[in-house]
């Protein structure tokens, strides 16, 4: 299995957390993404992509959060950035997944 993340975040370009896991687990699974089946059947993407949005006033969050997709463990760490491991594999590390996406607020 290929464990090298083909996503490129260091270019301006950044992906939410929830697109950043799927690509990490088709990577992983040297397979594409759209053959996957859909992430919410697992885990809410809009709840996954809040949890390591910034912090209303604009700095970083932090945590860890373990789920399995589609047969596979996969764990979001996010310290300096955001880092996601499949089955163990450090797939994507310090990733700008979502972290300079503006704030969503709900009124």
């Amino acid at each position: 299995m290929n464990s090298s993340f083909s996503g490129s975040f260091g270019d301006g370009v950044h992906e939410s957390v929830s697109v950043a896991v799927v690509t990490a687990v088709a990577t992983h699974g040297d397979a594409d993404p759209t053959e996957l089946p859909p992430l919410y059947e697992w885990i809410d993407p809009d709840a996954l992509d809040a949890l390591f949005a910034p912090t209303r006033s604009g700095g970083p969050r932090s945590g860890r959060l373990e789920f399995t997709y589609d047969g596979h463990a996969v764990a979001v760490d996010c310290t300096d950035g955001v880092s996601i491991s499949v089955d163990g594999s450090p797939v994507a590390e310090a990733i700008s997944a979502g972290l300079e996406q503006a704030t969503r607020t709900d009124a």
